[in-house]
């Protein structure tokens, strides 16, 4: 068993903003199989994990534990034109600061 994953897999789908159920629709699997490796209890194929990896935006790398931290990327699906820029505009200023 590779330690961690299953938080790392259910911490990067609710990052992702999405439930058990669409993850499962996405690859064509149950929801209650996605609750078995998001409690450790069965681990994803190396293809399963690849595409949870494209679906999270995170590298594989991240999900297996070889790297501290995922790709924080943030949704902006839902949110207008003017909100997007506003946010680009406010991860600009957090930057300088450094």
């Amino acid at each position: 068993m590779i330690e961690g994953l299953d938080k790392r897999l259910q911490n990067s789908r609710i990052n992702a903003g999405l439930s058990r159920a669409q993850i499962a629709r996405l690859l064509d699997v149950s929801d209650s199989l996605i609750g078995l490796y998001e409690t450790g209890v069965r681990q994803p194929s190396l293809s399963t994990l690849i595409k949870l990896s494209s679906i999270y935006k995170v590298s594989t790398d991240y999900l297996l534990g070889c790297e501290n931290t995922g790709n924080t990327s943030l949704s902006t699906q839902g949110l207008t034109d003017q909100q997007i820029r506003a946010l680009k505009l406010t991860i600009q200023c957090f930057r300088e600061k450094q």
